[in-house]
């Protein structure tokens, strides 16, 4: 029976999701384009589009209106008579500002609306936020919705997890973001912010919702669907750092449980959140190839799958560590960077020495690090795709970082070393997590 049950789980996962999907980019083509363009022909002529690819934030960093202009334009421009499964599969686009702004002003003076190209390669999912929302508030009251979903889902993981490791651990990872990334631009660069609302909004997820003592195959369901969730919504935005989280947030659930078990729960999450995310975007090329055709999707994947994966990148060495270098040196160069990092780590240093916890914690505390090799080894892979574009892909490094400092700071207690914490109930879990948090 419990074979048939995960059987089943799984088999709703597989089929699930791309039909939740493919539902969500149908409905959110379905709203009429008017009420899209008008808006945005609205935030052109208050100065907050404008044709610009890049600006400078109030962190100092680049806000990257390329990607943002390309996605609140998914939709936009489709050729007449194309129908709306046609259209919200094939993801045509005005492009990035450079050609989208223009595209937009000539709309409003009665010229015709004609998109730049298709966008099938993703699945567009911010889209489904972006439309409805700009379509119902405008460009600046979608830019105050994210603000307030990150401010949100950031406070809940926070919260959940001081409770669960003591409030100095999460406390310095959000600190590292604030202060050594361009974490108050987000709502700025609207695709990015919805990418970060759903990575915290999933840690938040696992740490509320996830129990303690549940199976393997419960850890690797829930890191499934969170990796789907990211490749859906966040359009290949910082996805190692959204991986990294998942897996620190499942580590700090397990922590309770003997070390063995911790382990390989933690495991499963690492390969299913994988999993999750190549699976939903691989469903993308299948839907896109049974609408438009095989050969148009081989070629467009193909094409780009190489380049991103080490494709020359002009203007950088194209060397194995390019990557790596190129979105360590974006970090570095922070404003508020060194010193920011030297007071966390000062902090990070007197909270250890001072704890003196027993020696049997360290072996949780590397579990809890573990995560942190995930996007060094991402930027590796992807060097290109890091390399072009380094000035969002660096935040993955204060990911990592704040990933090391939860690991050397988590308030944990000597753990049991038999299978005695299997046996207890989850409500004597969740008094074990009380009585150590």
């Amino acid at each position: 029976m419990a074979l048939g049950r995960t059987a089943k789980r799984w088999l709703l996962l597989l089929v699930g999701l791309p039909i939740v999907a493919v539902t969500l980019v149908v409905v959110a083509d379905l709203i009429p384009d008017r009420y899209v363009t008008d808006r945005l022909v609205d935030a052109i002529a208050a100065g907050e589009l404008d044709a610009r690819p890049y600006t400078v934030g109030a962190s100092g960093a680049q806000v990257d209106k390329f990607s943002e202009c390309k996605r609140l334009t998914v939709g936009l421009g489709a050729p007449p008579g194309m129908g709306t499964v046609e259209s919200a599969i094939s993801s045509p686009t005005l492009g990035p500002c450079p050609t989208a702004i223009p595209k937009l002003l000539g709309w409003s003076n009665g010229e015709g609306l004609e998109r730049s190209y298709d966008y099938f390669r993703y699945w567009n999912g911010s889209t489904v936020v972006l439309r409805p929302a700009v379509a119902a508030v405008g460009v600046t009251g979608t830019r105050v919705l994210a603000a307030a979903a990150l401010a949100l889902v950031i406070w809940a993981w926070a919260s959940r997890v001081g409770r669960m490791i003591g409030r100095i651990a999460p406390t310095l990872f959000v600190a590292v973001l604030v202060l050594t990334t361009d974490a108050i631009d987000l709502p700025g660069a609207l695709v990015h912010a919805i990418g970060m609302v759903v990575t915290f909004g999933a840690a938040a997820a696992v740490v509320w919702w996830l129990s303690a003592d549940a199976s393997p195959g419960t850890y690797a369901a829930a890191a499934f669907g969170a990796g789907a969730a990211s490749q859906f919504f966040g359009d290949l935005t910082n996805p190692d750092a959204s991986w990294a989280i998942l897996i620190m947030s499942a580590a700090i659930v397990a922590s309770v449980l003997p070390i063995r078990s911790a382990a390989a729960r933690v495991a499963a999450a690492g390969v299913a959140w994988i999993a999750g995310y190549a699976w939903i975007w691989v469903s993308k090329w299948v839907v896109a190839a049974v609408v438009l055709g095989y050969d148009a999707v081989r070629s467009d994947v193909v094409d780009k799958a190489e380049e991103r994966l080490g494709g020359d990148a002009e203007g950088y060495d194209d060397g194995l560590a390019a990557g790596l270098s190129g979105a360590w040196r974006v970090w570095i160069d922070q404003p508020l960077m060194p010193w920011a990092l030297v007071g966390l780590v000062v902090v990070a240093i007197i909270v250890v020495i001072r704890r003196r916890e027993a020696v049997s914690t360290w072996p949780y505390r590397l579990m809890l690090g573990s995560a942190a090799i995930i996007p060094p080894v991402w930027h590796l892979v992807l060097r290109n795709h890091t390399t072009v574009h380094s000035f969002f892909t660096y935040r993955s490094f204060a990911v990592a970082f704040g990933i090391i400092l939860v690991a050397a700071t988590a308030r944990l207690a000597s753990q049991p070393r038999g299978d005695e914490l299997l046996d207890r109930t989850p409500g004597q879990n969740l008094v074990a997590e009380a009585n150590r948090g």
